[in-house]
């Protein structure tokens, strides 16, 4: 395997990644959803310390519900979430933060008023004596954040937003982050860029758990991932190994019949089936 850069634009980072010891998160048997019936029903996930997870799966399937209801976003009605030694269902988000979870959403992911300096700010509010040397790691780690330091982040591209975001979120210092769709809507080079930061964050010792309809891009720099259907892991294992058989996980994002699986997976989601094949 060639060996990557610190950074994608071959600098390297002033600082160490994190404050403490990595943790590996341990999710088991996660039930949450808005109403009586939920949408997650009994998600597990495993991510051991310093490893990029993907989760993958159909619209529809509750991968966005799950990562929500991980960072008490959405409250878990069952279930259990480990973050090392710390049980984290049932508290607030930002004790979750505090116990070194981040978070990066789809879609709201900045604050489009305020400059790229005063999200990291934000974004840093726990670590307050730590935040300038923090923002320096991470204007090393994303030059184009540091070439719009003082700029609105409501005059960003998407992509730049969708960086502005993770940086934020490296600024609790997490030894964690849980990213929600980090792709959508960017293009490919873009796309590219993203993922290389990525993966400079996992060799920093960072974990991620990755929900992502790019199911091509995430299985090729992901350690481990699970695909999920209606609310529930119906196939998990090596990243590599599933983006070796794309046929089998096109069936299961059309909904038919799977093979040697540990878990028959439900039935379809009612997801349109060429919406589906163009994720694989």
């Amino acid at each position: 395997m060639s060996s990557k850069p610190t950074s994608p634009d071959g600098s390297r980072p002033a600082a160490a990644a994190g404050h403490g010891q990595a943790a590996r998160l341990a999710v088991d048997g996660l039930v949450a959803g808005y109403g009586a019936a939920p949408v997650v029903q009994g998600m597990s996930l495993v991510a051991d310390p310093g490893t990029l997870v993907a989760v993958i799966g159909p619209n529809g399937s509750g991968k966005s519900t799950f990562i929500k209801s991980v960072m008490g976003i959405v409250k878990p009605a069952g279930g259990t979430v480990q973050l090392g030694d710390a049980m984290l269902q049932g508290r607030r988000c930002d004790q979750i933060v505090r116990a070194g979870l981040g978070y990066v959403p789809q879609v709201a992911d900045v604050f489009v008023n305020l400059t790229v300096s005063e999200n990291l700010d934000l974004g840093g509010y726990l670590h307050r004596d730590a935040r300038e040397e923090r923002q320096q790691y991470i204007m090393a780690l994303f030059p184009l954040l540091r070439d719009r330091f003082k700029q609105r982040a409501g005059t960003l591209s998407g992509g730049e937003r969708r960086l502005l975001a993770l940086a934020r979120a490296l600024m609790g210092f997490p030894t964690v982050i849980l990213l929600d769709e980090p792709s959508a809507g960017l293009a490919p080079a873009m796309v590219k860029a993203l993922l290389a930061h990525l993966q400079v964050l996992r060799d920093e010792a960072i974990t991620l758990v990755v929900v992502e309809q790019n199911v091509r891009s995430v299985l090729s720099i992901a350690d481990r991932a699970y695909v999920m259907v209606q609310g529930r892991s119906v196939l998990e294992g090596p990243a590599a190994e599933l983006a070796g058989d794309l046929p089998e996980l096109g069936r299961i994002f059309m909904g038919h019949g799977t093979t040697g699986l540990r878990r028959q997976p439900p039935e379809s989601t009612g997801t349109s089936t060429t919406d589906e094949a163009r994720t694989i």
